[in-house]
């Protein structure tokens, strides 16, 4: 008798030949595994959805901290101060010192900005008057000590001295003698640091 002949005699046997213990064990294991791939999978997308949403409420706060109690006039001063417009620079700090009475302190650190950093001696001399206005910030009178240190323009120097003077700045004694001291500096500006200098040791 072929193989052929005995499978089709012994065909019921066949049919219900019940699988072993060992396959029937490796058979339910990969069932679970099977039946439980999804719901990993559903698990670790919802773990990066909560990641995700975890970043942009970190971003949402971050921006809302930076602009909350902004009030429209001081986004509106801002703009024009960081616009590349030596004009319009102009034009919002003459702004800034028409429109506003309270110190603001976005405001008044980005003038500091242009203080130190902007090309324009016009720009920069009109940010000095606005800075004047609050005479007693001591934030505003360390940079413009500063500022007469790194200053090289004849006007913008003339300009921090006098406002400098203006203020009884006596911690402005040690760069005014370094002005006078310096062969490089211009004649009118040596007289001014030496008037400055003078009125300040009264």
């Amino acid at each position: 008798m072929n193989l052929k002949e005995h499978i089709q005699q012994h065909k019921n046997e066949f049919d219900s030949e019940k699988m072993s213990a060992t396959s029937e064990v490796l058979f339910k294991k990969k069932l679970q595994a099977a039946l439980h791939q999804p719901k990993k999978l559903k698990e670790m997308y919802l773990r990066f959805i909560a990641v995700a949403a975890s970043i942009v409420l970190v971003f949402s706060i971050f921006f809302w901290n930076q602009n909350s109690g902004v009030s429209a006039e001081t986004k509106e001063v801002l703009s024009y101060l960081k616009d590349e417009s030596a004009g319009k620079r102009l034009e919002g700090v003459y702004k800034f010192d028409d429109e506003f009475k309270k110190e603001d302190s976005k405001i008044i650190n980005t003038l500091i900005q242009i203080l130190h950093n902007d090309t324009n001696a016009n720009v920069k001399i009109a940010t000095i008057d606005a800075l004047l206005k609050f005479p007693s910030n001591d934030n505003i009178r360390i940079n413009l000590i500063t500022a007469l240190e790194k200053e090289k323009t004849p006007l913008v120097q003339i300009k921090i001295i006098k406002s400098l003077s203006f203020l009884r700045e006596h911690r402005a004694q040690k760069n005014l003698k370094k002005i006078i001291n310096n062969n490089e500096t211009f004649p009118i500006v040596k007289s001014n640091a030496t008037l400055a200098m003078n009125q300040l040791k009264q």
